[in-house]
Order: structure tokens, then sequence, then C-alpha cells
């Protein structure tokens, strides 16, 4: 009786997170803003557009800008906070965590640079496993009744 060669067959349990579901991922938006006309009048004398304004407060604010200094960013977040966004469902502790926490992501982003093509892979798939874990996390800590998919509106 002939043996049968047995196949390995490798299998990636993680492969569906190669690339970031594009529900959690960054995403253009078309916006309609009703501009004050002070602020408009600032940005004519500034030569700034306000859109440009706004996009680099969102990256600040959430580490994105990998060119932010901590003032800026810490400017960001107190702003944030001032304004009582996300409040009262999360404490300005909680507030401050979450800031926390996307700091030491943008920290460990930084570290990749020297890593080899297959350790940068799993990085990354880790980083999206982790993004769709921490959304989930803070979603359901005040027991939101929306399902996850709230995010698409966002």
């Amino acid at each position: 009786m002939k043996k049968k060669k047995s196949k390995v067959i490798v299998v990636d349990i993680y492969e569906k997170y190669t690339e970031i579901g594009n529900m959690y991922s960054s995403r253009w938006r078309k916006l309609d803003l009703f501009i004050p006309s002070n602020f408009r009048l600032l940005c004519a004398i500034l030569k700034v557009k306000p859109e440009d304004i706004l996009m680099d407060f969102m990256w600040m604010l959430c580490y994105g800008n990998k060119d932010a200094t901590d003032n800026q960013i810490k400017s960001a977040q107190k702003f944030f906070i001032a304004g009582r966004f996300g409040q009262p469902s999360y404490s300005k502790k909680e507030i401050k965590q979450m800031f926390r926490e996307l700091k030491a992501v943008r920290t460990i982003y930084d570290t990749t640079e020297k890593m080899n093509i297959e350790n940068k892979e799993l990085f990354w798939k880790s980083n999206h496993m982790y993004t769709e874990f921490w959304y989930k996390r803070w979603f359901e800590k005040n027991t939101r009744k929306e399902d996850h998919s709230v995010l698409e509106k966002f």
C-alpha cells in the first residue's frame, strides 16, 4: 500500500487584517459648513484656507500628523476637552485616556522604519486588529445602543 504524502497548507488566520477594514480607515468626507464671516476674513488676510485649518486640527488631535509639535497636539486636545466634545458620554479622564492610547500607537508607528518586510506586514496586521478592537472597546464602554456601523456616518 502506497503512503499518501500529506500536504502542509499554511493558513494565515489574520489575512483579513492585511488591509484595514474600510469601516475603520481614514476617508474623505465632503462637508458643507457655514463659515463665520470673521473666520473667513482672518483666513483671507492670513492666506490660509479654512479647510487647511480644519484638516490640520483633525490630524493633530488624533496624532495623525507626525510633524505636529507636542504643543500643537496638546492645544488641540485642550480645545476639544474645553469644548466638552464627547461629554457627558465620556469623562474628561476617559477622553484623555483615549488620547494617550492614540499617542502610544503613534509612538509605535514611528519605530517601524527599519523593520524588514515580513515584520512590517505582521505589524500592520496587528495594528489593524488593534484599531478595530480599540474602537469597539471605547464604543461599547458606555453600553451604546447603536450598532458599531454607526461609524459609517462619521
